[in-house]
């Protein structure tokens, strides 16, 4: 009954490294969960995709965020929603109706 128990854990500090297959997991996943919810009436690609992004933006994840710094068209979705909030926050805060 004397037995000694050894804990062991390796501590990692900083990004965690990911491989290409981890990103192409991630984008199959998406590409299918974008495309799944686009098929619902009224939800367009960019609107599901504005969905996942405020989620991921809001839990603050890593991965998904680099996946879309890296892909052209989510980064534009992302680029164009968020030119769009400051403009109109802009126009509410200046008191501009155009």
């Amino acid at each position: 009954m004397n037995e000694e128990v050894k804990w062991y854990h390796r501590f990692h500090f900083g990004k965690k490294n990911r491989s290409i297959f981890d990103y192409v997991k991630l984008g199959v996943v998406l590409d299918l969960g974008l495309g799944a919810l686009s098929l619902l009436p009224g939800v367009d690609r960019r609107k599901a995709f504005n969905f996942v992004d405020t989620i991921q933006l809001w839990t603050n994840n890593d991965f998904l965020n680099d996946y879309i710094i890296k892909n052209s068209e989510l980064l534009s979705y992302r680029l164009d929603r968020m030119l769009d909030r400051a403009i109109s926050d802009y126009k509410r805060n200046h008191g501009t109706n155009q």
